[in-house]
């Protein structure tokens, strides 16, 4: 009986553990690896629903050349977006996690690319681009 109580703790742990204590659902996930995108219809939709007004959440992961992981939670609450853009599990990165209140997101296009943009950021981020995809 100890033993699963104990196992039932560490599995807790284990899961409080995830990038900001929010667990995803694979739906929501937008993968990016190195230009490979998947799901990226999802973030549109995520776009679609900061324009009418519905709250949502959804998570973009970035794989570096070396192959970590590098996550950006966005959430919309109906008003203001929160990013938290998670590092720390990049070997060679700043190993960071920032979070930022925006205004709004913006999809900016052209007949070969397609860029996710967050405005109005506090504070502001030297790069506010979330998603870059080419044709």
């Amino acid at each position: 009986m100890k033993k699963i109580g104990l196992l039932m703790l560490l599995l807790a742990a284990a899961s409080a553990c995830n990038s900001g204590g929010t667990s995803f659902k694979a739906s929501d996930i937008i993968e990016n690896r190195h230009g490979e995108v998947s799901n990226e219809e999802r973030l549109y939709q995520f776009y679609e629903n900061t324009v009418s007004g519905e709250a949502d959440a959804v998570r973009v992961t970035t794989f570096t050349t070396e192959g970590d992981p590098t996550y950006q939670d966005l959430y919309f609450d109906g008003n203001k977006i929160k990013s938290v853009e998670d590092s720390s599990e990049d070997k060679y990165g700043s190993g960071e996690v920032v979070e930022r209140e925006c205004s709004s997101i913006l999809v900016l296009t052209s007949e070969k690319e397609m860029v996710y943009v967050l405005e109005s950021c506090d504070p502001e981020s030297e790069d506010p681009t979330i998603l870059h995809l080419q044709e």
